[in-house]
């Protein structure tokens, strides 16, 4: 799976903190949500929010969500 092909969401606990989606830009191509705005952001600093809460006791904790694309709906939507 390809970063743009993902959204990443992050928790602590039950509750969704921050989601990072793919822009398409070269530069700055995440967005991050938060506290209902958002922000462009490069890869290093995405990682860097992201690799610290894959330890054991990280009280943050990192999905991956496939984003739909438009092939994956219509195979969805004939029933294969």
């Amino acid at each position: 799976m390809k970063n743009s092909e993902c959204i990443i969401e992050q928790y602590r606990g039950e509750r969704l903190v921050r989601t990072f989606v793919p822009t398409g830009d070269k530069t700055y191509p995440w967005r991050m949500e938060a506290n209902g705005k958002g922000y462009l952001r490069t890869n290093g600093w995405v990682l860097s929010k992201i690799l610290p809460t894959l330890t054991d006791n990280s009280p943050v904790t990192t999905r991956v969500v496939p984003l739909e694309t438009d092939a994956a709906s219509a195979d969805e939507e004939a029933g294969v």
